[in-house]
């Protein structure tokens, strides 16, 4: 019988160094990024990594600080010029229609969730300026549970502000990470599940926020146009 090959996985150009060098540009850009919470990520194993979404530069952000090789879910737009599609093709991301995320992209999430790999999904479905503003996608939960990866949820606050000169000239940091404790999978794959795993990953999310906001006192800053 004829050995079976593993399925080749998409492209994910990540070294460390190229990390270590985006960090770099991190701190200086944003003078000097609050980071908390990274050790809880688990170095193996399937992993799905549930963001909050403020700006084009998170998927940046989470790769350079995250030390695992990242796959994203982008919207398919993105993909539309050549150039840029095969830009960041090479760096992990792949396409997803917001409108209908089914079909080619849940195999190719749950083809690298299988082979042990990290992705990463903005369950609010775009770009907003607080949690919850355009509602919370369940799908989250259907890809978990089907995969039996382990979520982790990742509050960011403050990749709107780059360009802010008004968040540059002040003395506190405007960029700050929040990581969760991992949830474990759900048993079972019946819509019970996937909603409590929906359901529980936007209650993480909602928890890293609450207690953020708390410790600075602040809102967060309407995204850029």
């Amino acid at each position: 019988m004829e050995e079976k090959k593993p399925q080749e996985l998409p492209p994910c150009w990540q070294p460390a160094w190229f990390k270590s060098f985006v960090r770099g540009l991190l701190w200086l850009f944003y003078g000097g990024p609050d980071v908390r919470g990274i050790e809880k990520t688990p170095k193996e194993g399937p992993l799905i990594i549930a963001s909050t979404h403020r700006s084009y530069s998170d998927p940046v952000i989470l790769g350079a600080f995250i030390s695992r090789p990242l796959y994203y879910m982008a919207k398919h737009d993105l993909f539309e010029n050549s150039l840029n599609a095969a830009l960041i093709t090479s760096l992990g991301a792949f396409p997803v229609n917001r409108e209908n995320a089914r079909g080619s992209t849940f195999r190719t999430a749950m083809k690298l969730l299988r082979a042990g790999q990290t992705v990463v999904i903005f369950p609010e479905g775009g770009i907003v300026n607080s949690l919850g503003e355009q509602g919370f996608k369940g799908g989250i939960g259907t890809l978990a549970t089907m995969s039996g990866a382990a979520i982790l949820p990742v509050y960011i606050s403050g990749s709107n502000t780059l360009w802010d000169w008004g968040h540059a000239l002040a003395d506190s940091t405007w960029l700050a990470i929040r990581v969760g404790d991992p949830i474990p999978p759900e048993g079972g794959r019946g819509r019970e599940a996937r909603e409590r795993a929906a359901e529980r990953t936007l209650e993480a999310l909602r928890r890293l926020e609450r207690d953020y906001l708390a410790e600075t006192g602040e809102a967060e800053a309407a995204p850029s146009p």
